[in-house]
């Protein structure tokens, strides 16, 4: 599960944050191992060690550069309003999408509706793209009729 966003320019110290990572994450892997008895497969195991190695280097990146760092599950059920204010969207619009099944949501709680987190990530991405997509084709036949954009 590597990141979807790029990663900074990587400074002097890069490679000896990386080995250090390696080593944490390979440790917790041990410990994963020992703790499953063989129920994990080694490509699952290997798969497990980079995407640990990825998450410990940026993690430490971005507290070395000041920043917070909070730690999401995916499948976390959120309300709408959260939903919606990850989208940057109003929470009406947000039902909407929930009710014409573009993000599907979780059973109620109550009267309250809930959706999983990674499912409004799918669609934030899937937006993200098909916007991207729209400017680049904007870009394009702006370039071909000189419009000077």
């Amino acid at each position: 599960m590597r990141p979807t966003t790029a990663a900074p320019p990587r400074t002097k110290r890069a490679p000896a944050l990386r080995g250090a990572c390696e080593k944490s994450a390979r440790s917790v892997v041990s410990v994963i191992r020992r703790t499953t008895a063989g129920k994990t497969s080694p490509a699952a195991l290997i798969d497990l060690v980079d995407s640990l190695t990825g998450v410990i280097e940026r993690t430490a990146e971005l507290l070395l550069a000041g920043k917070h760092v909070r730690v999401v599950e995916d499948d976390e059920a959120m309300t709408t309003q959260n939903a919606a204010d990850l989208l940057n969207v109003s929470r009406p619009h947000l039902v909407k999408l929930l009710e014409t099944g573009q993000i599907p949501q979780l059973p109620k709680v109550g009267r309250h509706r809930r959706v999983a987190r990674v499912a409004v990530l799918k669609y934030k991405r899937a937006r993200d793209a098909q916007r991207e997509s729209a400017l680049k084709k904007l870009a394009a036949l702006s370039q071909r009729h000189r419009l000077g954009y």
